[in-house]
């Protein structure tokens, strides 16, 4: 009687919780009842625009590479000791970030669909639709970008491909890339043909027209199609209305001499002078900063990075005060050397800055990439952690959050450095060198004319190319791609991350890694393995 009793009881639980699931609850906010309007669509994009990042993307690229030494506030770090497992935080959040953003592409396209927009609000309703389709299309290029192991192979396994909400139980395969590739193409191609073209000083933070055209030149360039590369790159350079960011600056009181000089990173007045041991190179106070962001005598160039100034920037995504601090995972507190820096700039890319662009030019990057706080050792070989704090600054913050910085994802340097790339697969040596001469001339703050590089092969001028975008784009999430793409073809072996930035060196620990190691591509999340039963990338 008492087994009866229990088996009759557990039906009436099963069939009571049955029927639940099928009640909609009174006041729910399902599909039907959310998009009945273009406004409330419309908001449902802006919290779309809200999912999409490239914060783990940036990072992971810097601690795979050659961009980071473990700051003096860390004891170690798995990623940048190259040691990375199918349960890596950075590959799963890149995974989880992007088809989170995807998700919401799609319910947004979905939802709409139950909308018949007025004749009066057409217009405006493509263009949400066309802006979804480009950020669905843009994150799904992100993940094909970082899990694939070769773009220019259509035949390769690629991501998942998702235009449509899943059910919870419904498991996806590996598309290939020229599946995905397939889809981010109609994807672009409709919001080409749609898009209203956003207005004002913001503009450049929501899908536009340059947006589009720098994602096609990216896009293109990675899968080696540098006919259709080119083509993009010369509609962003043409069509932009944006030039190159300058970095002169103009002080009345510059000295002519180095009359009064401090170490750097010593307490300074307003007319005294840096100088870097070992260089003797000076540099006044205000030419970096005047203060901890910008000032209006600052160039354009550091404007752009303090988020004061659009500069050269095509695309950004937004990250107001207090929403994400990015800056806080390179510096805790801020890019100051009393800021907790957890990372340092590696030493071999603080040497870049440091040489003579030629001419009598000077790199404005040192000093706008590196807090004036720093502690630079005269001799780095032999410096210990503690006592060579090389301070990030490309995410110095804004004004009024010192940590908050928006994501800069297309600037115009990147078209010029595609291009450049593009007319040295066509033999065009000499123009490639052009382009690359005229990103170092803007990025001069001394004067001087640069001079014109001289290639002697492909080889070398894919090297050079490689090298500006290694200093141009650093901490942009370039580089860790950039290698893998590029490495083979400059004669560059791998990483070039100095010794002394290497943690407890082995040889399964190394200081660098080559660039055709399986490394450069990055594992499946092991919990998409477990769910998907997706195939895991070679090597892992």
């Amino acid at each position: 009687m008492k087994k009866r009793i229990l088996i009759l009881s557990v039906l009436a639980v099963f069939f009571s919780c049955s029927d639940a699931t099928d009640i909609v609850q009174a006041g729910e906010l399902n599909d039907a009842r959310l998009f009945t309007s273009v406004n409330n669509i419309q908001l449902f994009l802006n919290e779309t625009y809200d999912r999409l990042g490239t914060e783990n993307e940036i990072l992971v690229s810097s601690l795979l590479t050659d961009e980071v030494a473990i700051g003096s506030g860390l004891v170690s770090n798995e990623t940048q000791r190259f040691f990375l497992l199918t349960t890596n935080g950075f590959a799963a959040n890149i995974w989880n970030s992007h088809y989170n953003t995807i998700n919401y592409c799609n319910r947004l396209l979905r939802g709409a669909a139950l909308y018949t927009p007025k004749a009066s609000e057409t217009a405006q309703y493509n263009s949400i639709l066309a802006q979804a389709r480009a950020l669905r299309a843009f994150s799904h290029f992100q993940l094909l970008t970082y899990f694939s192991t070769d773009l220019s192979n259509d035949a390769a396994p690629g991501v998942m491909l998702v235009d449509f909400v899943p059910t919870a139980d419904q498991d996806i395969p590996r598309s290939t890339n020229g599946e995905v590739f397939k889809l981010i193409e109609s994807d672009l191609a409709y919001a080409q043909a749609n898009l209203i073209n956003p207005t004002g000083p913001t503009a450049y933070k929501f899908i536009n027209s340059n947006f589009i055209r720098a994602f096609k030149a990216r896009m293109y360039l990675y899968r080696k199609n540098y006919a259709q590369a080119l083509i993009n790159a010369d509609d962003a350079l043409t069509n932009s209305g944006l030039v190159l960011s300058t970095s002169t600056v103009s002080v009345a009181n510059f000295p002519s001499t180095a009359s009064t000089v401090v170490p750097n990173g010593a307490a300074n007045g307003a007319n005294t002078i840096n100088v870097d041991p070992g260089t003797g190179f000076p540099v006044q106070r205000a030419l970096f900063q005047i203060d901890q962001w910008a000032s209006t005598s600052s160039p354009m160039y550091r404007k752009m990075w303090v988020d004061a100034a659009q500069g050269e920037i095509l695309f950004a995504v937004d990250k107001p005060i207090n929403k994400i601090n990015f800056s806080s995972q390179y510096n805790t507190n801020g890019s100051y050397i009393t800021g907790g820096p957890l990372y340092d700039m590696g030493r071999s890319l603080f040497n870049l800055y440091n040489a003579d662009l030629g001419g009598g030019a000077q790199d404005y990057r040192r000093w706008c990439f590196v807090d004036r706080s720093s502690t630079i050792s005269a001799t780095p070989a032999t410096a210990s952690r503690t006592s060579e704090v090389i301070v990030i600054d490309k995410y110095p913050g804004k004004n009024g959050g010192h940590t908050a910085n928006d994501l800069k994802v297309f600037r115009l340097s990147e078209i010029y450095f595609i291009k450049a790339e593009c007319l040295i697969r066509s033999g065009n040596l000499t123009g490639a060198a052009d382009l690359i001469r005229q990103v170092r001339q803007a990025r001069s703050y001394t004067g001087g004319v640069v001079p014109l590089p001289v290639y002697a092969n492909a080889t070398a001028a894919i090297a050079d190319v490689l090298l500006e975008r290694r200093k141009e784009l650093s901490f942009e999430g370039h580089r860790y791609i950039d290698l893998k793409r590029l490495g083979a073809d400059a004669g560059v072996t791998g990483t070039d991350r100095f010794a002394q930035d290497a943690v407890n060196s082995s040889a399964t620990n190394p200081v660098n890694i080559n660039v055709t190691d399986y490394r450069f591509t990055l594992p499946i999340p092991q919990r998409e393995i477990n769910v998907n039963a997706l195939t895991q990338n070679p090597g892992y």
